[in-house]
């Protein structure tokens, strides 16, 4: 067991970069003390690997360091990958036939969703939701009006979007919940994003695996997060951080909140605590 080494849980988007995808020059900085400490950085994200994996190459080239422990959670938590042996340890798919009863529903109620292979996002249609998630996750995208006809393995998730907003996508959440409460779990991972995933995958639990799987005690964990999906994990470290900016509904359940946002470095707060 280690009970040095110590890992940071973070989220990306309205956590750990700026909106514009970067990193400021003092999380830069911090990023890289954390690194020459000896402590292990976990990218955690409802993002698919492939973007994060985007993202986790960017800081390495921004801090020219090298992080004693890399992984990555994937999917909302449904996907674990080892960076460094560049393997998946955790894996938590949908069945290809709850994907289509789950497209059917959506239809229904005339909601966007989309779903994933390892390399491209899988799109009914290259609507105005499509266009504007392309501009957030640089990803191939494949049109495929059937979206299993475009998948050759049960995928970790599917994604409801909406450009009007987390409200307009409520009812569709309803209904599918009424039907599929025992097969699935649903949480908003920003305003308009609805992550549809199989039951039991989630932040937490992906963190707790994670600190298993390594032998560091969950005490040694630090989770920082702003958005509803962000809670498991924020519960589940040893000690987790609410951004000043998360939804009000993530710090009333955070144990801790940050005094500055993420746009003003409220990240290096979490960073700071554990060095």
């Amino acid at each position: 067991m280690n009970n040095q080494t110590k890992l940071l849980f973070a989220d990306i988007d309205g956590t750990l970069i700026l909106p514009d995808q970067t990193l400021s020059p003092s999380v830069t900085a911090m990023l890289t003390k954390m690194a020459d400490a000896g402590h292990g950085l976990i990218l955690s994200s409802g993002r698919p690997l492939g973007s994060i994996l985007r993202v986790y190459d960017y800081i390495l080239q921004q801090t020219n360091s090298h992080f004693s422990h890399a992984f990555i959670i994937a999917n909302n938590g449904a996907q674990v990958y080892d960076c460094e042996n560049q393997c998946n340890i955790l894996e938590t798919r949908l069945p290809l036939d709850l994907v289509d009863d789950l497209q059917k529903l959506a239809d229904a109620y005339h909601v966007h969703i989309q779903t994933y292979t390892e390399t491209h996002i899988i799109a009914a249609a290259d609507d105005a939701e499509t266009k504007s998630y392309l501009k957030r996750i640089i990803l191939p995208v494949k049109i495929s009006e059937k979206l299993t006809d475009a998948l050759d393995l049960p995928p970790y998730k599917m994604l409801a979007l909406s450009l009007k907003g987390s409200d307009y996508l409520m009812p569709f959440r309803e209904a599918l919940m009424r039907e599929y409460s025992e097969k699935v779990s649903t949480v908003f991972s920003g305003s308009g994003y609805l992550e549809i995933i199989r039951k039991g995958a989630d932040k937490g639990n992906a963190l707790r695996h994670v600190a298993g799987h390594l032998q560091i005690p969950i005490e040694n964990t630090y989770s920082a997060g702003d958005s509803e999906n962000d809670i498991p994990m924020l519960l589940a470290a040893g000690h987790g951080y609410a951004m000043a900016n998360a939804d009000i509904s993530v710090k009333a359940q955070a144990p801790f909140v940050t005094a500055a946002p993420f746009d003003r470095d409220g990240i290096c707060e979490v960073i700071s605590a554990m060095l």
